[in-house]
């Protein structure tokens, strides 16, 4: 008997943070101003790096996160252009390697994930 009871206890906290986590997750998704799906595309450059000193391939490095940026914020008019007739970037994440091997040029891997909240025609 004392067992089923502390099970019965143990249980009533999970079941209401359930709920409220619940009810957050939907509050939230509320917060979007378009209704719709989410769509998640990613964009990936592999290029050389032509400098051969450390300020000049720190500088190509950022006009290449500089050009992923761009191309994020551009999705959305692509999306338009296509399916959507709403669009809206919730989400954009960049990220750089340069890997350098003796007797090779440096090379540069960089890529973009791009997160949308769209509505469809």
């Amino acid at each position: 008997m004392r067992l089923a009871a502390f099970a019965l206890i143990a249980c009533l906290p999970v079941s209401a943070m359930a709920q409220d986590t619940a009810a957050a997750a939907e509050s939230s998704m509320s917060d979007f101003p378009i209704a719709g799906i989410m769509f998640n595309t990613s964009i990936s450059i592999n290029a050389p790096l032509t400098a051969t000193d450390r300020a000049g391939k720190a500088a190509e490095e950022e006009a290449y996160r500089k050009d992923l940026y761009q191309r994020s914020v551009g999705e959305c008019v692509t999306l338009m252009d296509t399916i959507a007739t709403k669009c809206e970037v919730t989400s954009v994440n960049v990220s750089t390697q340069i890997n350098s091997n003796p007797g090779q040029p440096d090379y540069l891997y960089a890529t973009s994930n791009i997160t949308m909240q769209v509505e469809l025609k």
